[in-house]
């Protein structure tokens, strides 16, 4: 009864609100078929043990992420998954990480935007990718955000970035993860200021095989 009744208020919502596509002002898409071919894919990540699906100076899958990040617009994930999902197993396989137990770990926000949006975005991503695998579990809290730092999309400098969140997170209650792969998701990495230090919190505490996936670099 009750996914039916999300259904329901879903097909309400998509009714007084419909969907018009970013980049051609299509209904009921945010990102329409034909859209989503022009957006370039990322052919490199800041580091080997990272990987991301679409390049993020792109107009519209900026203003996608935006709504994902920012508006709740959870439904911009059904219209990149073709590709992200084939990303994501092209990540596993490339890290050997096919057919293995995977925990995703989602980069934690900040208390302040936490309550402010009510919700992690990256959270949400992790639920993505993890429904078509039955060998990936999301741990959500494995990562602390120790700091409520300025937000990084406001620092436009490399190193005022990792200066930013420098030694912000905290791992916890992972002494039973110890030899099960960590993906750190997140939505977007540019620097890779956020998830390095995220890595490094992880791998202090003896996680030794740790990457990151994202929508963007």
């Amino acid at each position: 009864m009750l996914i039916n009744i999300r259904k329901l208020l879903t097909h309400i919502s998509l009714l007084l609100f419909p969907r018009v596509c970013i980049g051609c002002k299509a209904i009921d898409f945010w990102i329409c078929p034909k859209c989503l071919t022009k957006i370039p894919l990322s052919g490199n990540s800041p580091f080997s043990w990272s990987s991301s699906v679409f390049m993020y100076h792109h107009p519209t899958i900026r203003r996608a992420i935006w709504l994902l990040k920012f508006s709740k617009k959870y439904s911009v994930l059904n219209d990149i998954e073709v590709y992200v999902q084939k990303h994501f197993q092209i990540f596993l396989q490339k890290h050997s990480l096919l057919n293995r137990k995977v925990i995703l770990a989602p980069i934690p926000i900040t208390k302040r935007s936490k309550a402010k949006r009510g919700y992690n975005q990256s959270t949400y991503i992790c639920k993505f990718l993890a429904r078509e695998n039955s060998n990936i579990e999301i741990r959500e809290h494995i990562l602390e955000k120790t700091l409520n730092h300025i937000s990084q999309n406001k620092i436009k400098h490399r190193g005022l970035r990792a200066k930013n969140v420098k030694d912000s997170f905290r791992a916890r209650n992972i002494e039973s993860l110890k030899g099960i792969p960590i993906v750190l998701v997140d939505d977007v990495i540019t620097t890779g200021a956020t998830i390095s230090e995220a890595r490094k919190a992880l791998m202090q505490k003896g996680i030794k095989n740790v990457h990151a996936f994202s929508l963007a670099h």
